[in-house]
């Protein structure tokens, strides 16, 4: 996953880091975790803020990536199956949908995890990709990206509570143009489930994109989670 996706992925996603990470930056404190870190862009902001990182990937092409901007400790690894040491972090953050590639027993489990791993008082912040998101501006769409000679075809479908996601990138290579294609699935977490698997946190929600008050026509919410 992310083999061919990872040399553009930061432009093709178009997603603000910067003004995620500078309305979530007054929740982080100590030493944080970043998991399905991708390409590194809020671990290596919250390393410029001054936290110790360790930012955590299964895809060992955007960990080379990550690994570029320094700074932090990198590691390939699912974070469903992470064994993270009790105590040991004041927050843990998972950016970008990366939550939503678990289903749902792998992503309570993940959660339970987390949990366990947070000192006490630490925050867990993380984002998904709405259900009106996936099933109603993504689900039967498709688009289409160009930037720099590189061509994304990106087509999706949705159907119980899952979005299959088809990629068909197309990348210079000096004699013409090479053609890869990957696959990712995204599970639709609905708000009562959320907040039932953070069970013993406290729980803010705010809509993803503008940081304010979520609608029902968010496309991401955006948790902040204090252990108590």
């Amino acid at each position: 996953m992310y083999e061919s996706l990872a040399d553009i992925y930061d432009k093709s996603i178009g997603f603000d880091h910067e003004g995620y990470f500078a309305f979530v930056a007054p929740y982080l404190k100590g030493e944080g975790l970043d998991l399905a870190c991708g390409s590194g862009r809020f671990t290596a902001l919250a390393v410029e803020a001054g936290h110790k990182m360790t930012g955590v990937d299964s895809s060992v092409e955007m960990l080379s990536k990550a690994a570029q901007r320094g700074g932090a400790e990198w590691v390939c690894a699912d974070i469903s199956a992470l064994r993270i040491p009790e105590n040991t972090y004041g927050f843990i953050s998972c950016v970008c949908d990366g939550f939503n590639y678990l289903p749902p027993r792998a992503f309570t489990r993940t959660l339970n995890n987390i949990y366990a791993a947070l000192d006490a008082g630490g925050t867990l912040i993380f984002d998904v990709s709405t259900p009106y998101k996936l099933e109603k501006v993504l689900g039967g769409k498709d688009f289409f990206y160009e930037d720099g000679g590189v061509y994304l075809g990106w087509n999706n479908s949705y159907s119980r509570g899952r979005c299959d996601i088809f990629l068909t990138i197309f990348t210079p290579d000096g004699k013409g143009y090479k053609k890869s294609e990957e696959e990712h699935s995204l599970y639709a977490h609905g708000k009562e489930f959320l907040l039932n698997a953070l069970k013993g946190f406290k729980v803010k929600i705010f809509d993803g994109d503008t940081f304010k008050k979520p609608g029902k026509n968010s496309l991401r919410w955006l948790f902040v989670c204090t252990k108590v």
